[in-house]
């Protein structure tokens, strides 16, 4: 079965609280979930009080949030004191872009969505191809990020959840201050795609590093 990502179910063994979220990756990926209070009590708990089951698989991550989505609601994860959840609405990161209904395929392949060109207030513009349509069209390859131009080498940890990623694309670079110029270790932050999730939701002057609007 192909797959990118999945939507589980965390519960807390001690106290009975749980947790519904998605993430892209392997079903063999030991993730708890991202929420602030998950990660409060995974802190106070620890690991082994916590366990997970996988509710649902996708296959692109639109279906992804969709799919999370679907579960939320249909607990009402929100207004459920058993639920660590503070909202209804599905946490993959392209949710909380407006724009994600209007993301438009590929106009080379006609099979995968188009490339993310950049993030302004809260809104996402796109390219009109996908990556690997973008890559093969300018036969070169895309350019070094300026973090890595520095030195910085990309962790396999995130330096907030603690997740281990099992693939460097499920991990991310982010400049603390939003300077995308200022690359010293102080300000370069190695993170999952959950955690930029809560990046957003917690309005950090954070920014992605390799991240670049078209010049």
């Amino acid at each position: 079965m192909k797959y990118i990502g999945f939507v589980y179910e965390t519960w807390n063994k001690v106290t009975g609280k749980k947790y519904i979220g998605s993430h892209i990756g392997k079903d063999t990926d030991v993730y708890f979930g991202s929420g602030i209070d998950l990660l409060e009590d995974l802190k106070q708990y620890g690991k082994n009080s916590f366990d997970r089951k996988i509710l649902e698989y996708a296959s692109d991550q639109k279906e992804l949030a969709i799919i999370e989505e679907k579960w939320l609601r249909s607990v009402d994860a929100k207004n459920n004191k058993t639920y660590y959840n503070r909202s209804n609405l599905a946490s993959g990161i392209h949710r909380q872009i407006k724009d994600l209904p209007n993301r438009p395929l590929c106009s080379s392949c006609h099979n995968r969505l188009a490339a993310i060109n950049c993030y302004k207030h809260g809104r996402v513009y796109y390219r009109s191809v996908c990556d690997d349509c973008a890559r093969k069209k300018k036969k070169h390859k895309p350019p070094v990020p300026r973090w890595q131009a520095s030195g910085y080498k990309k962790k396999m940890v995130c330096d907030r959840c603690g997740f281990r990623a099992r693939s460097s694309a499920q991990m991310l670079v982010y400049h603390v201050n939003g300077d995308l110029n200022d690359s010293e270790l102080r300000n370069l932050r190695s993170i999952c795609l959950n955690c930029s999730v809560e990046v957003i939701r917690e309005d950090l002057p954070w920014r992605r590093g390799d991240l670049e609007e078209d010049r």
